[in-house]
């Protein structure tokens, strides 16, 4: 068992080898030799810069100016001034540094030693030649790097491993010819790595972790290379793996790759194994060589497919199968694929499909009972063939009741028959795209169409990277806004309880002093209170007296003319008889 075992790893490594020096190392000298000359040519329009062949110091920083967004692009310098990285401090307050089309040749562990808060790095545009292991050491909160269109050729194996924040990498238009095992091991968010336009041949199983990975990879393109092979990636998942432009020719891995895009278009690929990519749900073969796919009538949820520039009658069987057990295929592609009315019957029956492109094919006549099982249908297109006659087309609003348009331009319609088409048309739901007058009278064409429409699915992949920008800088910025928030609210908050505080001490002394004038006029109200009540009992007293006074004093009267006294009344009865009086 160990001999087997030790026997199978040295020819995995023989086996790893052999690839790697079946790469032409000249390739890469003819690449950076290519490029650097492409750069001289460009950086000759910024060549009267001030900065040109300087040094980038701190003056050139405007830190004093407190910027956090610096532009250094179209300068010329050509180096770093040690004296950036050796100032003391705390490090420099800059989130975004575009140092694009400029010299810089080197940069080594110092370069960016200061810059712990830097989020976004543009070296695009240099002469680089080389990622050492500390380069980016430092630049714990990078979150997109651009190092596009430099002469790069060698990546150290922890070139980026320090880049915890990475979301997004930029290598493409550069000479890499192969990248080290585990290369993006630690960048755990990383969402879109661009390596197309590079000399890649081969690339190890193992770049990502994806054990620890946060997101799905959205975008990882290695289109415009030189693999022969259809390279296996381990990772979480790969939202769009574009890999067109290549020489590869056959499609099959030997495990499931998680792939929900995959565009292989402009190969030589002649035989696809589609059974590893069954959960896709969008996949482009166009512009190749097939002789044989497989595997189609697994994949439950491909939604795309593009067949196009390939000859179809060669695994015809393998399609008509194929399309009719794959129940979310919505859009069909078979552009320029040798169809005509001779290998169309049967092929195409599908209850889903909404999108079919039948143009630049090989028919002269079509009969629509061929595409009848098809009664989803939405979108035609029937553009540069040889048509002369549509069968039966006065059933085409019977045979697909939801079609909406159809495409008819660049064919060889005579005009009587054209009209006629025409005139079925427009008295039905179906819309036409083509020219009325693009057609042939005795074998002159009447004048020259266009075609107005575009075939394109409604929501495209670009429209999907373009929105998952839009969302990842929409939660960036939210974040930012809710971090500012939270501040402005909790300084806010502070500045509130010590106002209320204040507030209370304030109500405080109020309620103090208040209960000291209630005190008071309480005091007050008492020693009224007692006055009155004295006066009150010396009123009653007083009065008491004055009626015994009244009761006990009688009043006599003389009368002179009988010449006697009266026998007396007192003055309670004189003011009774008064009152009665």
């Amino acid at each position: 068992l160990f001999v087997c075992r030790f026997t199978i790893a040295s020819l995995c490594v023989t086996i790893i080898c052999l690839l790697l020096l079946s790469v032409d190392p000249s390739q890469g000298d003819e690449c950076v030799s290519m490029k650097r000359d492409r750069h001289r040519t460009l950086m000759e329009e910024y060549r009267h810069s001030p900065n040109w062949d300087g040094y980038l110091t701190e003056d050139t920083l405007n830190l004093r100016n407190n910027e956090t967004e610096v532009d250094l692009s179209r300068q010329g310098f050509k180096e770093v001034h040690w004296h950036l990285s050796s100032f003391v401090g705390e490090g420099y307050e800059i989130f975004e540094l575009n140092l694009a089309f400029n010299n810089f040749e080197d940069l080594n562990e110092l370069t960016f030693l200061k810059f712990y808060s830097l989020e976004t790095l543009n070296l695009s545009n240099n002469r680089l030649h080389s990622i050492n292991n500390l380069t980016f050491g430092s630049l714990i909160r990078l979150v997109e790097l651009d190092l596009s269109f430099n002469l790069i050729h060698t990546l150290e194996r922890q070139a980026f491993d320090r880049l915890y924040a990475l979301e997004s990498l930029s290598l493409r238009e550069n000479c890499l010819i192969t990248l080290a095992p585990n290369q993006f091991h630690f960048n755990d968010h990383l969402s879109s790595v661009l390596l197309d336009h590079n000399q890649l041949a081969f690339l190890p199983t193992v770049l990502f972790d994806p054990i620890t990975m946060v997101d799905e990879i959205y975008e990882l393109d290695l289109s415009d290379n030189n693999f022969r092979r259809m390279p296996y990636i381990e990772t979480k998942e790969i939202a769009l793996l574009k890999i067109d432009n290549n020489h590869i020719e056959t499609l099959t891995v030997n495990k499931s790759f998680n792939v929900r895009a995959l565009q292989i278009q402009h190969n030589n690929i002649y035989d696809a194994d589609l059974f590893k990519f069954n959960r896709a749900e969008h996949i482009d073969l166009s512009h190749n060589n097939l002789d044989n796919i497989v595997g189609l009538h697994e994949m439950n949820q491909l939604e795309y497919l593009d067949l196009s520039s390939n000859n179809v009658s060669k695994f015809d069987y393998n399609l008509k199968y194929s399309i009719r057990n794959i129940p979310s295929l919505v859009t069909l592609r078979l552009q320029n694929c040798s169809l005509s009315e001779h290998n169309i019957q049967g092929l195409l029956a599908s209850e889903s499909i909404l999108n079919l492109d039948l143009s630049q094919n090989n028919f002269v006549s079509l009969n629509v009972s061929d595409l009848s099982r098809m009664r989803s249908l939405q979108y035609l297109s029937l553009n540069f063939n040889y048509l002369r006659e549509l069968i039966n087309y006065e059933r085409l609003s019977q045979e697909f009741p939801y079609l909406e348009l159809v495409s008819l331009s660049f064919n060889r319609w005579n005009c009587t028959y054209y009209d006629q088409l025409n005139a079925y048309l427009n008295r039905t739901h179906i819309r036409s795209t083509s020219d009325p007058r693009d057609c042939y009278i005795n074998g002159t064409h009447v004048t020259d169409s266009y075609v107005t429409d575009t075939f394109e699915p409604q929501y495209t992949m670009n429209h999907i990277k373009r929105d998952m920008t839009v969302l990842r800088n929409l939660g960036r910025n939210t974040i930012y806004f809710m971090y500012a928030l939270y501040s402005t609210i909790r300084g806010q908050g502070n500045q509130t309880v010590l106002h209320q505080q204040k507030q209370d001490e304030e109500l405080h002394d109020l309620e103090r002093d208040v209960d000291r004038l209630l005190g008071m006029l309480a005091f007050l109200v008492a020693i009224f209170a007692c006055v009155l009540c004295v006066a009150v009992a010396y009123g009653g007293w007083w009065l008491f007296r004055k009626w015994q006074h009244d009761r006990a004093v009688k009043v006599v009267t003389y009368n002179k003319r009988a010449n006697e006294f009266s026998n007396g009344v007192t003055v309670s009865d004189v003011i009774r008889d008064n009152s009665a009086a």
